[in-house]
């Protein structure tokens, strides 16, 4: 009785691969790319990192953007309108919104998630709650 094992060539164990994010050499399939589940996930968080990061920056200012809008509501909510300055001094990015929507008079009206405004003048905005029912004036 013989000690070695006849392999065909399917059977065949291929080792001439490495692991693509460890380095390691990899044995078993011949299509094999990671040597274990770690190195697998370890390797796409790293190459969807800066995607990633853009999104979750992206999300947070519109999030912070929606949460001034509503404390304005709060603070201001005996006026119509609200100084553009009040959310200035807060870290308001204008650059971001969801949703900005031109009117026929050459207007926008820019919406956060659920919560829209409008430039009323230079320094004023008019603040308001926006659904997807709602029509442009």
């Amino acid at each position: 009785m013989s000690d070695s094992i006849s392999l065909s060539a399917d059977d065949q164990i291929y080792t001439t691969l490495n692991c693509m994010n460890c380095g390691e050499t990899l044995m078993g399939r011949r299509d094999k790319k990671f040597c274990d589940d770690h190195c697998r996930s370890l390797y796409h968080n790293v190459t969807n990192a800066a995607q990633y990061n853009l999104i979750r920056k992206t999300h947070t200012l519109l999030r912070r953007n929606r949460r001034l809008l509503l404390q304005a509501i709060g603070v201001f909510r005996d006026q119509n309108v609200i100084p553009i300055y009040w959310l200035m001094q807060r870290g308001f990015s204008f650059q971001h919104c969801t949703q900005r929507i031109e009117q026929l008079d050459d207007t926008h009206i820019i919406v956060c998630y659920d919560i829209a405004y409008q430039k009323q003048g230079t320094d004023i905005v008019q603040i308001f709650f926006w659904s997807a029912d709602s029509r442009a004036a």
